[in-house]
């Protein structure tokens, strides 16, 4: 508390960037896992139904529990259902559509951690800056004030300190969970390989019988 006083103003943008970083690690941390995006449990009862043709029966367990892989299948199922025929380039088309609108939402959050990683040593460099002409201001003015010319450069070093304190674990947050979204995201796209591969071989089955 003694440095935060000390710092003056400039440490007040850097706290916030703090209370930021907590708080966007927290909330990735509850976003951020696979459960709520896959829905696995679901999954499983919706290829049996795929298999069966059984559209309406899989479209409505889809709404009934909605999660970014639900909402991307439900999107296929509802491309399906608005025509007569069966067109698998329309059907993959819309799950994209619906995939990229689903997923880029939660990146976002993840996104701002970066922002923070970044933005906090430029202020702080910003803060050093102010404080090293401050102290030179002040020895031109009188060699005779160290005081002020000390507490000049201990703003400067302050700001920098703790702009780096608020950078490094805010980037380290970043790239933790840019893996982790990473790695859902490519389990999410092979689980949508898999419902139109299964989708369209249930149709041409269906055909041939």
């Amino acid at each position: 508390m003694d440095e935060f006083k000390d710092g003056g103003a400039w440490l007040i943008p850097l706290a916030l960037f703090f209370v930021c970083f907590v708080a966007l690690t927290i909330y990735n941390i509850i976003k951020i896992r696979k459960g709520p995006f896959l829905k696995t449990d679901v999954v499983e009862q919706l290829m049996p139904m795929i298999e069966e043709l059984d559209f309406e029966s899989a479209s409505a367990l889809c709404e009934a529990n909605p999660a970014p892989l639900t909402n991307i299948i439900k999107a296929g199922l509802d491309r399906l259902s608005e025509s007569d025929e069966v067109d698998p380039e329309s059907i993959e088309k819309a799950m994209a559509e619906a995939s990229s609108a689903e997923l880029a939402g939660p990146f976002v959050w993840v996104n701002y951690l970066n922002v923070v990683g970044s933005l906090s040593p430029m202020m702080g460099l910003l803060g050093t800056v102010v404080g090293m002409v401050g102290a030179f201001a002040t020895m031109k003015e009188s060699m005779d004030d160290a005081g002020a010319m000390a507490g000049q450069i201990q703003i400067a070093l302050l700001t920098t300190k703790y702009g780096l304190v608020v950078a490094i674990p805010s980037l380290f947050s970043y790239f933790i969970f840019k893996n982790s979204y990473g790695k859902i995201v490519a389990q999410v796209d092979e689980i949508v390989g898999k419902f139109h591969f299964v989708l369209c071989q249930s149709i041409r089955r269906s055909y041939e019988e």
